[in-house]
């Protein structure tokens, strides 16, 4: 499902366009209330953080604002509830009963009666694509499940803008079309003279118009980008393409030939995404990969909405590397002198160790059941992988790696473990992300080694597309033993949530509250009766869900010692939902809107009354 499976790898077809960690509380203090770590050592935090002596100074002073008659989740194990928050400039400087707030407030105060909504910590993306997802997702909602569909909403957008000179889509499913996609002449027969360019709803595949395939100068004797992994489908009866795209390089060969992304396309498709972020109360985010375009410029885009005001979030960002020939760890190295603002860190280095089911390149201990001559491969040699995993632990670097399937698990958690025996003892933050699938036999080795488990947990549930294409590519036995969050708990490890936004295999979401109702329930979304994925028993709590939404993807981006939670001396990111999750069905937390965002003290989205 990960769309930067392989965007990353062929990002070079695009035109080119012009220390975290340090210091920080103990893993105990981290995970105060939650699973310990055993594994390597971590700095403990000896002397009262500066911020906190700013914030007792600010204790007699009027607040910016005073957040009152609760209920206050602040996931702090040590005082998981409160009734009042006061946020004076960018800190918390109180969090407490009532009595102690009014101190705080002055005739310039703007006080906040929750009257029953609960505020809780401003929610971190362990895993999400901002750059990417604004912009291949810019156009026509294709999020349906039959070809009838798709084609009017297709007709209804042509209808609905009138002109254009390209349009954009996202979405489609790979099961609304036969296994050989779609094909052009649906879209010729809407748009005969303006192309046509549809990404499907894991960004792997691609559905063109003739007029797209013209201008790219696509025909039936165009080479194939890849042979066998990349291509463009063919009539078995006139050779001529069809218009579906298989994989990156044929898109993105189409794409460039047409229109290919700018510096400039990226940045205002990112001005248009950010409010929704804040809807959805977002405050910080791992940006997990800028496939559509350099990291320099990802990062340049970052630091301009934020000079300018307008970014609504943390960002910690990567370099994600899959090109053998080049050494990635002089470059993450680069970037983390380059870029080091206030809101915006390039910190960590991302690995893919393995693809995903739907293409065969998911890394498996045992064939796949629909193709049983094969069990995947991973997308770098062991050895090389291995190497680099080793490399840059000993220059202090945290490393999150893409992977998805038992074998590619595997092998990261022996990298892993190479790398701790290897090298000094640091105090680590490496993750594992999607973990589709785990051999049992690994995942007590996540709290050994001190790897975060990283989920999209919207994914844990049985959709069309683990019915249709999961079951079939891994049989039942393992198709009922997906999404293990719960054994990694009950070993010692932690939990990290984020959406991988816009990656999916049914159903796109960048909101928090969609993956923390799913990794509870375990059913879809709006069908509380409907079946449960297979085992229950690895569905978490909702104290579990809210701490892998918060304070545990903040220690996994290395910033717990100020955001994650609410306590006194923190920065005051902070989301207000309408309703207590505490006291409604878990089929109802999805549907909870999101009344007020603070990030940086600011308010950056208020629902309107």
């Amino acid at each position: 499902m990960c769309i930067g499976c392989h965007w990353a790898i062929f990002r070079d077809y695009f035109p080119a366009a012009a220390t975290p960690n340090a210091g920080g509380l103990t893993r105990r203090q981290a995970l105060r209330g939650g699973a310990v770590f055993a594994a390597s050592a971590v700095a403990a935090a000896g002397a009262v953080p500066s911020f906190v002596a700013e914030a007792v100074a600010a204790e007699n002073g009027e607040a910016d604002i005073v957040f009152r008659n609760g209920p206050v989740y602040t996931v702090d194990g040590a005082k998981p509830w409160a009734r009042a928050v006061a946020v004076k400039g960018k800190r918390i400087a109180y969090v407490g009963d009532e009595a102690g707030a009014a101190v705080f407030i002055g005739p310039k105060t703007r006080v906040v009666d929750l009257a029953g909504k609960m505020l809780l910590p401003g929610f971190v993306e362990g895993h999400i694509h901002p750059l990417v997802g604004a912009t291949i997702t810019r156009g026509v909602d294709l999020q349906l499940s039959t070809r009838e569909e798709i084609l009017a909403a297709l007709r209804a957008y042509r209808d609905r803008i009138g002109q254009a000179d390209i349009i954009r889509g996202f979405g489609w499913r790979y099961f609304a079309f036969p296994a050989t996609g779609p094909r052009k002449e649906d879209l010729d027969a809407i748009w005969p003279d303006v192309p046509v360019i549809l990404l499907a709803i894991d960004g792997h595949c691609g559905w063109v118009n003739s007029q797209a395939l013209a201008l790219a100068g696509v025909t039936k004797d165009t080479k194939d980008p890849i042979p066998g992994f990349s291509y463009f489908e063919r009539d078995p009866k006139t050779g001529e393409p069809t218009g579906y795209l298989v994989e990156v390089p044929a898109i993105i060969q189409v794409n460039n030939a047409v229109e290919p992304f700018s510096k400039d396309y990226v940045a205002a498709s990112l001005r248009e995404w950010l409010p929704n972020a804040s809807a959805a109360g977002i405050t910080a985010v791992f940006d997990a990969g800028m496939q559509v375009m350099p990291e320099t410029e990802g990062y340049d885009i970052y630091m301009k909405a934020e000079r300018d005001g307008k970014l609504p979030f943390r960002v910690v960002g990567c370099y994600y590397h899959n090109n053998p020939a080049v050494d990635p760890v002089p470059v993450i190295q680069a970037l983390r002198r380059q870029f080091q603002s206030e809101l915006v860190k390039a910190s960590v280095l991302k690995l893919n160790i393995d693809g995903g089911d739907a293409q065969y390149t998911a890394a498996m201990l045992t064939p796949y059941s629909d193709k049983p001559e094969t069990s995947g491969d991973t997308l770098l040699p062991t050895d090389l992988f291995a190497d680099i995993v080793r490399r840059a632990d000993r220059e202090g670097i945290d490393i999150h790696i893409h992977s998805y399937a038992d074998r590619a698990t595997r092998l990261s958690l022996d990298a892993f473990e190479a790398a701790i025996k290897a090298n000094p003892p640091r105090d680590r933050r490496n993750a594992l992300a999607h973990l589709i699938l785990i051999d049992p036999a690994d995942t007590p080795r996540f709290g050994k080694l001190g790897v975060v488990g990283q989920f999209s947990a919207q994914w844990a549930v049985p959709d069309q597309q683990w019915r249709d294409v999961t079951n079939a590519r891994w049989g039942e036995a393992r198709c009922n033993a997906l999404y293990s969050m719960k054994s990694i708990l009950d070993h010692g490890g932690m939990l990290s949530f984020g959406t991988d936004w816009p990656a999916a295999g049914f159903s796109s979401t960048y909101r928090p509250l969609d993956a923390i109702e799913s990794a509870i329930t375990r059913r879809e979304l709006d069908k509380p009766d409907g079946p449960q994925l297979e085992p229950a028993g690895e569905a978490v709590t909702l104290e579990e869900a809210l701490r892998a939404s918060t304070l545990n993807p903040a220690w996994q981006i290395g910033m717990e010692r100020e955001i994650g939670s609410i306590e006194t001396g923190k920065l005051a990111d902070l989301v207000v939902l309408e309703r207590n999750l505490f006291e409604i069905a878990p089929k109802d937390i999805h549907s909870t809107k999101v009344a007020m965002t603070v990030m940086n003290g600011k308010v950056t989205h208020e629902a309107k009354a």
